[in-house]
C-alpha cells in the first residue's frame, strides 16, 4: 500500500533538515553499512552532488516536493559497473529501509515533467533514489560537461563549459571516494584555467562597454524607464563579474541573488546596487559610477588579476559618465598568455553570460 506524504498539505508532515545533512547521515547510518555487508571489497565513491538545491545547500521547506529527500550517486569502476550494477539496485531495492529519519525512502514514479516525489510505502521493495553509476557517464552526461574527462586537460576545452554545470559538479559532498578518483576531479573542475576566467571578465566587461553609456543618453532624452531597464543589465553583469573575481561560479538566475550575499565582496557592493535600483532619475548615473567604482576596487585587491583603472570618464565629449569598460575588456584579453585565445572575440562570451 502507497500513500503520497509530499503534496499539499502532506508536507508539513516533514521537519525539514537540510538535504546535504539528511543525506550525510543516511549515506553512513544506511548505504555504507549495506554496502560492505552485501560487496564486501568492491571500490565505489559515494556523493551527492549534481541537480538540486539540496546540494547548492539554498533548499529549504519548498524544496522537499520533488527530487528531495534520501538520495545519492554511487560510482563504481566501468568494469564492476557492467557487472554488478544491477545486483546493487536490486539490493537497494530490497534492504533499504522504508523511511530514514522519518523520511521515505521510496520515491513515486517519474511525472511528466521527470521529477519524483517521497512517496511512502508499509513495505518493500522501495524505488530508490539512488543513482549507481561511472564517474565517466555522469560527467559526461548532457545536461553536464558533454565533454570527455580527459578533455579538461585542453584549456580551449573549457570555452562554452556552463558556469551552473560546474557549480552543481563541484557543490554538495563527496561521503566516501574510495575509487580515489572522485575528489581530484572535483578539485580540477573547481574553477576555470586562469586564460578562461580572463576571458570570461573581459566578456562580462564588454557587456558593460556595450550600455554603460545609454544611461546618459536614455536619461538625456527624459528615458528614465529606458535608462532603469538598461542599469538592471549593467548591474546583473557587474554582479556575476563580482563571482568571477572572487573564483566562484555564476549560478542561475533563482539562487543568483542569494549565492551573491556569499561573496566577500556583498556588504561593500549590495548599498550600492540597491541605490542604483530604486534611486530617483537623478542620481541613477552617479550610483551606477559608484558601482562600477567599487567593482574595480575589489578588481585590484585581488593579486592574480591585472591592476584596471578605476577613473570616470566623459564618453567621447558627450555628457555621458562612463568607466570606459573597453579599455577594460583590452586589459584582461591582453593579460591571456594563449595566443589563439587571445585573439578570441570576447562577445561570443558575452551572449554565454548573458543569455
Amino acid at each position: 500500500m502507497i500513500s503520497s506524504m509530499c503534496s499539499g498539505s502532506g508536507m508539513a508532515k516533514y521537519k525539514f533538515i537540510p538535504g546535504l545533512d539528511l543525506n550525510r547521515g543516511f549515506y553512513q547510518d544506511i548505504v555504507k553499512p549495506l554496502l560492505e555487508r552485501e560487496f564486501p571489497g568492491v571500490p565505489y565513491s559515494a556523493s551527492l552532488i549534481g541537480y538540486g538545491s539540496d546540494v547548492t545547500g539554498f533548499d529549504d521547506e519548498t524544496s522537499m516536493d520533488h527530487n528531495w529527500g534520501p538520495r545519492m550517486q554511487i560510482f563504481l569502476s566501468p568494469d564492476d559497473f557492467n557487472a554488478l550494477s544491477g545486483q546493487i539496485d536490486a539490493v537497494l531495492k530490497e534492504k533499504l529501509p522504508l523511511t530514514y529519519k522519518g523520511f521515505p525512502v521510496n520515491f513515486s514514479e517519474k511525472s511528466p515533467d521527470g521529477t519524483q516525489r517521497m512517496e511512502q510505502k508499509q513495505e518493500g521493495p522501495v524505488r530508490h533514489l539512488i543513482e549507481i553509476v561511472t564517474i565517466e557517464d555522469f560527467f559526461n552526461l548532457d545536461r553536464y560537461l558533454g565533454i570527455s574527462v580527459n578533455g579538461l586537460s585542453d584549456v580551449r576545452n573549457w570555452f562554452n563549459l556552463k558556469d551552473q554545470k560546474l557549480l552543481e559538479l563541484t557543490s554538495g559532498e563527496v561521503f566516501f571516494d574510495g575509487l580515489n578518483t572522485l575528489k581530484p576531479l572535483r578539485d580540477k573542475l573547481g574553477f576555470f584555467p586562469k586564460d578562461i576566467w580572463f576571458l570570461r571578465l573581459a566578456a562580462l566587461w564588454d557587456s558593460v562597454s556595450q550600455e554603460e553609456a545609454f544611461i546618459g543618453r536614455q536619461l538625456a532624452r527624459g528615458n528614465f524607464m529606458g535608462a532603469r531597464l538598461i542599469a538592471s543589465r549593467l548591474v546583473t553583469a557587474l554582479m556575476k563579474i563580482c563571482f568571477l573575481m572572487e573564483k566562484k561560479y555564476v549560478p542561475y538566475s533563482k539562487w543568483f541573488g542569494v549565492a551573491f550575499r556569499k561573496l566577500t565582496v556583498s556588504n561593500r557592493i549590495e548599498p550600492v546596487i540597491d541605490k542604483v535600483l530604486t534611486g530617483s532619475e537623478n542620481t541613477l548615473e552617479n550610483n551606477l559610477c559608484h558601482l562600477y567604482e567599487k567593482v574595480v576596487e575589489r578588481n585590484n585587491t585581488i593579486p592574480e588579476l591585472p591592476l584596471l583603472n578605476n577613473k570616470i570618464h566623459y564618453f567621447y565629449g558627450r555628457p555621458y559618465r562612463v568607466i570606459y569598460a573597453e579599455t577594460i575588456v583590452k586589459t584582461f584579453m591582453e593579460a591571456i598568455s594563449d595566443v589563439e585565445l587571445r585573439k578570441t572575440d570576447p562577445d561570443i562570451y558575452r551572449n554565454i553570460y548573458l543569455d
